[in-house]
């Protein structure tokens, strides 16, 4: 009896041993809508195997480059991010990471941006005579990008940088900015009738499809180019990753990316489940947003 339980015991430790754990290494902070989805998708990966312990770490700063420099020299890890990957080598090369030792593990899906406000409903109410603030999820980032376009129409508006879209919604709460630009879900818990005490305006959103009756920011005289932006959750891993190592990652997350569970919570709130984008050749679209956000890049100046 002994000896079998020996043998039931050391079968035992084999198996838990055999559990290797992935960190799946969210670029910004624990409180982003994005945070959840990737919480979510790591849960249900874990439920649906059993060789890889899938875990959800956060390293924000310098627009995801800490987080992308974190992966490429950790084993095991997996970078969650969006397209401020390729836009932060674009706009500070000296101070971000290079594309060049990267590749697309799993484009998932599109997120549209907002820019809310505690202070202002519309904005028919911002005046365009007084000093302004913004709030963006680091420098190099989309919604740099989006508040760079902002400032257009607004050119006395000044560029606040947080480590995270949740973050700069919580200033503007706190009136240290007048407005911030993140995930329509990171402002839905302080609107409507059952909101928190703070109320967070939402004035509009980048892309070209419609959420909750918000309008577009296109449609209100902001450039077409917001149209186009918004940030796809994506996985990034090294270019130096083994292959058999690669097709097995992405096997097990894209089984789970299109588990209802997960794409439940890929809502209107933060992002449209696109299968075209979770099928789609991961070099291939890692080269044409490659291509996409160098055009969107050229010429901007952020002096």
């Amino acid at each position: 009896m002994k000896k079998i339980l020996a043998i039931l015991l050391a079968s035992f430790a084999i198996t838990a041993s055999a559990t290797e754990t992935v960190t799946i290494v969210y670029s910004w902070s624990a409180g982003d809508q994005a945070a959840d989805y990737y919480r979510a998708l790591a849960n249900v990966a874990n439920s649906q195997q059993t060789k890889y312990n899938f875990v959800v770490d956060y390293k924000p700063g310098a627009g995801g480059a800490v987080a992308a420099q974190y992966v490429l020299n950790t084993p095991n890890t997996i970078q969650a991010t969006s397209s401020a990957f390729y836009i932060r080598p674009m706009l500070y090369p000296a101070e971000s990471h290079d594309l060049d030792k990267y590749q697309s593990l799993l484009p998932i899906c599109f997120a549209p941006f907002s820019v809310s406000s505690a202070k202002y409903k519309s904005w028919s109410e911002v005046p365009t005579d007084q000093p302004l603030t913004i709030g963006i999820s680091g420098l190099g980032t989309t919604t740099h990008l989006t508040a760079l376009q902002i400032q257009r129409k607004y050119p006395n508006i000044k560029i606040i940088p947080f480590k995270s879209t949740s973050d700069a919604v919580q200033a503007t709460l706190a009136g240290t900015t007048d407005f911030a630009v993140g995930f329509v879900g990171d402002s839905t818990p302080y609107q409507g009738p059952n909101s928190m005490d703070k109320h967070s305006y939402i004035l509009g959103i980048s892309g070209d499809k419609v959420i909750n009756k918000t309008p577009l920011l296109t449609s209100q005289g902001f450039s077409l180019i917001l149209s186009k932006f918004g940030g796809p959750a994506q996985l990034i891993v090294p270019a130096s990753m083994p292959t058999d190592r690669f097709n097995e990652y992405r096997k097990i997350l894209l089984k789970a990316a299109k588990d209802p569970k997960v794409a439940k919570t890929t809502n209107e709130d933060f992002c449209f489940y696109n299968a075209e984008l979770t099928d789609m050749a991961p070099a291939k679209f890692y080269q044409s947003s490659r291509d996409f956000w160098k055009t969107m890049t050229t010429g901007v100046s952020v002096k």
